[in-house]
């Protein structure tokens, strides 16, 4: 019997989760820290969107503050609705942050919103070709195509380099990454 594709994105999702909360992370967030400000200025950007860590998912924390420290204007992403684009707020040090959908923190409602000109991403798993498996809710493309079509918008994932797999098994609204940056290395998607 042959898999949907809904189902082979499932198991390798689940597979993919697994293998992420094995790795021990050690100063890995601050490795693909470094790595990121090796590239910044090839990137030309003054808003950048992360993500605030969740579980097992790479540290951004070092990043932020280096990213903040250097004078670039910090966001985070906000799930304002279901299956709409991401909205972004404004993250500073002095930031308060309150839990948001799936319990992921996120800046307090009177935070400033923002456009960011590029969007680090989370993510499960990514390949070669630029493509990246998240959770399965459609944010992040749903995002990615709505700022790309509005102008130029940057992708990033921030990942482990051990979560770079052969395929991710995509669809049709899946939207390939520009750069992935791991505690290893950088690659730029061509």
């Amino acid at each position: 019997m042959t898999l949907s594709r809904r189902d082979q994105k499932q198991r390798q999702r689940d597979a993919a989760f697994a293998r992420r909360a094995a790795i021990v992370a050690g100063d890995a967030g601050k490795q693909a820290s470094n790595r990121f400000l090796d590239i910044l200025p090839k990137l030309g950007v003054s808003t950048i969107s992360l993500y605030w860590p969740l579980g097992s998912e790479l540290d951004t924390g070092p990043l932020l503050r280096a990213l903040h420290d250097l004078g670039i204007t910090c966001a985070l992403p906000v799930v304002e609705k279901k299956n709409h684009p991401l909205s972004f707020r404004r993250w500073t040090p002095e930031t308060v942050l309150e839990p948001g959908a799936f319990k992921v923190l996120v800046p307090v409602k009177t935070a400033d919103y923002l456009i960011p000109d590029l969007v680090i991403t989370p993510m499960l798993a990514f390949d070669a070709a630029g493509y990246r498996l998240g959770y399965g809710g459609g944010f992040y493309d749903r995002t990615l195509e709505k700022l790309k079509r509005g102008g130029n918008c940057t992708a990033v994932g921030f990942a482990y380099a051990m979560q770079e797999v052969a395929e991710v098994v995509t669809d049709r609204y899946d939207h390939r990454l520009d750069w992935v940056v791991t505690d290893q290395y950088v690659r730029k998607i061509v």
